[in-house]
């Protein structure tokens, strides 16, 4: 699916249609703009679903917009329709994708942030937040999200969002301005006098009024906005940056870290050879070279201060870091791969930088730690690395997009828990990294 399939998204309801054909009137709607139609019949018996189903793809299809069925997995497997929207009570999601496969599209309403953020835990293809305002068409629904609601689900959620309730020609402009990806329409168009005008007028407004697309890394810096404040709010950082952090707990670190960074230097270089571009291989593999150097000159300084115990076994969340980013790094696809392992290098950074505005670094026992992830030449050298992910990933795919995300918002969870890890030990449980 397409980021930009999910603009103007028509939803049909024939009760609304009255006499009129929903086929002709979906036909209107599609030439004068809609991007994506979902066959929505709530009293229909399976067989005029299915062959309803059928006639309306068959329509589509010269259009190229994909067709969406309504909760019902079994009418869009006997039409082979583009895929299915299910909401909470309906079919789970898991089943769903097993059922339709790995290509088909799957939408889900989400009603509240707690669903949102649920969500993120689901590879759907994208979420429809209901509703936005109070509506008619739909009686069953929950209180409404609001501007300010949709704002903050659309930062929250990690994946394309389409706004449902209340979508029309005034309301649109300042939905699009909350930067979802689009709108859900119902009476609108299928009760409009002229379904191709209305559809052609409401697309032009939603392209008028969404915001301009931003960089990769400027999207997911937001997703991880809550989760990197967690990460500066945690014990381990606070005591490190005035000095009181106990040595045992830094020890358990830097133990950990050894290991981890075993691996994730190989992880570097085998990110360095799905380069294509050797220019920009080699200058990659140099900033590996001079990252790991300066952080293996570092922990050699400070095992030697402090003495450290090195011979530990890998903890559960050191190997399951470790697995993530091998996984990411499988998938075959640069983009997720660079998004795997970035955040050891971006997340490290801003809390390096962070630490520098608020450390007591005279007599701070780990200064040396501190000013190696906040300085000039590796902020540079992550600064560079966005640059070459934001290239990368404004020719991906959708489906890359979202697995990007992902890999990203696990990497930085995974932070989080290194230095959990750090601070707490064994004696504290991280089945939240599950």
């Amino acid at each position: 699916m397409r980021r930009e399939d999910l603009r103007l998204y028509l939803v049909t309801d024939r009760p609304l249609a009255g006499d009129r054909d929903i086929l002709d009137i979906v036909k209107q709607a599609v030439e004068g703009g809609a991007t994506m139609v979902q066959l929505r019949e709530k009293d229909a018996d399976t067989r005029d679903f299915v062959e309803l189903a059928i006639a309306m793809k068959k329509a589509l299809e010269p259009y190229g917009v994909p067709l969406i069925i309504n909760d019902r997995v079994d009418v869009a497997l006997a039409c082979d329709a583009d895929g299915v929207h299910i909401g909470q009570s309906d079919m789970p999601y898991a089943i769903a994708r097993k059922l339709l496969g790995p290509d088909k599209i799957i939408g889900l309403s989400v009603e509240n942030m707690e669903q949102v953020v649920e969500a993120n835990e689901l590879d759907v293809d994208y979420i429809g937040v209901s509703p936005i305002y109070s509506t008619t068409t739909k009686t069953d629904t929950a209180a409404p999200f609001g501007l300010e609601g949709l704002a903050q689900a659309v930062k929250l959620s990690r994946h394309p969002s389409v706004a449902i309730g209340g979508m029309n020609q005034k309301t649109a402009a300042d939905v699009m301005r909350c930067g979802t990806d689009g709108i859900a329409v119902v009476s609108a168009i299928v009760c409009a006098p002229d379904p191709c005008a209305a559809s052609r007028e409401l697309l032009g407004i939603v392209d008028a009024s969404a915001p301009a697309p931003q960089r990769w890394t400027e999207r997911i810096w937001a997703k991880a906005q809550k989760l990197y404040g967690d990460i500066i709010g945690l014990p381990f950082i606070k005591d490190i940056a005035d000095g009181s952090l106990t040595a045992e707990r830094f020890s358990r670190y830097i133990a950990q870290d050894e290991i981890y960074l075993r691996d994730y230097a190989d992880h570097m270089f085998a990110v360095a050879d799905m380069i294509p571009d050797e220019d920009l291989k080699q200058t990659f593999v140099q900033f590996a070279k001079d990252g790991l150097e300066g952080e293996k000159a570092m922990h050699e300084l400070l095992i030697e201060r402090f003495g450290m115990e090195l011979d530990v076994p890998s903890s559960f969340v050191t190997s399951s870091y470790n697995h993530r980013i091998m996984s990411g790094i499988n998938t075959g696809v640069l983009p997720v791969a660079f998004a795997a392992i970035l955040p050891c290098m971006w997340i490290y950074n801003e809390v390096g930088l962070h630490i520098l505005k608020i450390a007591r670094l005279e007599g701070n026992p780990y200064r040396e730690w501190i000013q190696e992830y906040g300085n000039e030449a590796f902020t540079k050298g992550v600064e560079d690395l966005l640059k070459v992910i934001d290239k990368y990933a404004a020719e991906a795919s959708e489906k890359t997009l979202i697995q990007m995300d992902k890999a990203f918002l696990d990497g930085t969870l995974m932070e989080y828990a290194f230095w959990d890890y750090g601070y707490n030990g064994e004696e504290k449980n991280y089945d939240y990294i599950k």
